[in-house]
């Protein structure tokens, strides 16, 4: 809506009028600006040409109030308390790193047993192979084996088939043991 002041001869408000533009429709009204009392002429200047502020008189300040400034400035109490927050979100972060570095220390190292005792198992089984004279099948033969627990009870025995037996299946065992904790570490590390 653009405002253009159109003048008669005389300056008084009777004669003053403001056109109002507005969609190519034009409609002429008297000054409201017009002192009444005195009928002088002010005039009315447009308070914005193009959405932008003519004059300083037209532009209002904005007024701020104590609940915007509160709402812009945190108090020391909320600060602290937001970082305070913060360092807990942190250490439950850094514990939970923790946790999975134990973990993952741990599984490694039953890993390596593992392997460590399928390989000494198979080692053995080779140099069996390779000082058996017979060829009977049956290398275990002249092998002993012993089971002893923590009161220093023992089995003892010389028999092949049950040496070979316990032999394959804690090859077995250990194989299978080996494939779950494998799984277990790629699961347990995060993508």
């Amino acid at each position: 809506m653009k405002n253009v002041i159109v003048k008669t001869g005389k300056t008084t408000a009777e004669n003053t009028k403001t056109a109002v533009v507005n969609n190519n429709a034009t409609t002429i009204k008297p000054n409201e600006e017009a002192n009444k009392t005195t009928k002088e002429w002010k005039p009315e200047a447009p308070a914005f040409v193009h959405g932008n502020p003519v004059n300083s008189l037209s532009v209002r300040p904005e007024e701020k109030t104590a609940e915007q400034d509160a709402v812009k400035e945190p108090s020391k109490v909320e600060i602290k308390a937001s970082i305070a927050e913060k360092i807990a979100e942190q250490r439950a972060i850094l514990e939970r790193h923790i946790k999975l570095g134990d973990d993952l220390a741990r599984k490694t190292r039953h890993r390596d047993n593992l392997k460590n005792i399928i390989t000494t198992l198979e080692e053995f089984e080779l140099q069996l192979k390779d000082n058996v004279d017979e060829t009977d099948g049956n290398y275990y033969q002249g092998c002993l084996l012993t089971i002893k627990d923590d009161n220093g009870k023992t089995f003892t025995t010389k028999n092949p088939t049950i040496i070979r037996g316990v032999a394959e299946q804690v090859n077995t065992l250990c194989t299978e043991k080996l494939e779950e904790v494998e799984l277990d570490i790629v699961n347990l590390i995060p993508a």
